[in-house]
């Protein structure tokens, strides 16, 4: 029998609250680098109001357009209103149920090899279905490539396909800028250091270099902040098969 190509192994089920609870929890963990405090978790009783001040995010106005994108929803500005303001009574049990309402999560369908069904091998087949879809060239990905090249050039594609693949279930991710990035970044720390000096001993000159230079260096971060990390690692996996593994439910994630 014929394998199952990749868009046959996964199929478009309507999303549950649970699900969007576990995305934003591994949108947590992915932000912090580790397991949050207890008291600082995400549950559905987390007020709108704690959600958005531990994110640092801006606004609802911003997030909900964000989470539109991510999820292919359509809900409009009024919609959100009623599930996130007032922020201090609203909860994400009531963001969840609004995303979970209209949104889609792909579930697995099982292949099937030589008559045997291989959930490991749905998970590869549908994670590389779901990079093609994000325009990423996984023509050619075989289990046993490694994950640290592809991750480091396709970061947030993969992270996506992960999220919505495996709901709660992203393992610990750590990455390690760009050379050209950390160069900038210890710039501009020694600039700001300068200024302060210059500042405080009325350096006129050098006030003028360090603020010039200063300026100069948050522009190459944020240029540099567009190329690719140096290094990106999930722990515990090595390899496309261990990561299929992982979304199948046969290993679980390291999340600490």
């Amino acid at each position: 029998m014929r394998p199952m190509n990749g868009q046959s192994t996964f199929s478009e089920a309507p999303a549950k609250p649970e699900q969007i609870l576990g995305i934003f929890q591994d949108w947590q963990r992915l932000e912090l680098g580790r397991l949050p405090d207890e008291k600082d978790a995400l549950t559905f009783n987390t007020t709108v109001h704690e959600w958005l001040d531990s994110a640092d995010f801006l606004d609802w106005k911003t997030v909900s357009k964000g989470l539109n994108e991510f999820f292919t929803t359509n809900f409009s500005k009024d919609e959100w209103r009623t599930a996130m303001k007032p922020e201090k009574k609203k909860t994400l049990r009531d963001v969840c149920t609004l995303i979970s309402s209209r949104a889609t999560l792909p579930t697995l369908n099982e292949a099937k090899f030589l008559g045997a069904s291989c959930k490991t091998a749905s998970a590869f087949l549908a994670l590389r279905a779901r990079l093609q879809l994000a325009g990423v060239d996984a023509t050619k990905l075989l289990p046993s490539a490694r994950l640290d090249d592809f991750l480091r050039l396709h970061t947030q594609a993969m992270a996506n396909a992960i999220l919505k693949l495996a709901p709660g279930r992203m393992p610990k991710v750590k990455a390690k800028s760009n050379l050209a990035h950390r160069l900038f970044a210890w710039t501009a720390l020694a600039c700001l250091v300068i200024l302060i000096m210059s500042e405080i001993f009325s350096a006129n000159f050098w006030s003028v270099i360090s603020c010039m230079a200063l300026i100069l260096s948050f522009i190459g971060l944020t240029v540099c902040s567009h190329f690719p990390p140096a290094r990106v690692q999930i722990e515990g996996l090595e390899t496309f098969a261990d990561l299929s593994r992982m979304i199948a439910g046969e290993i679980e994630p390291k999340k600490a």
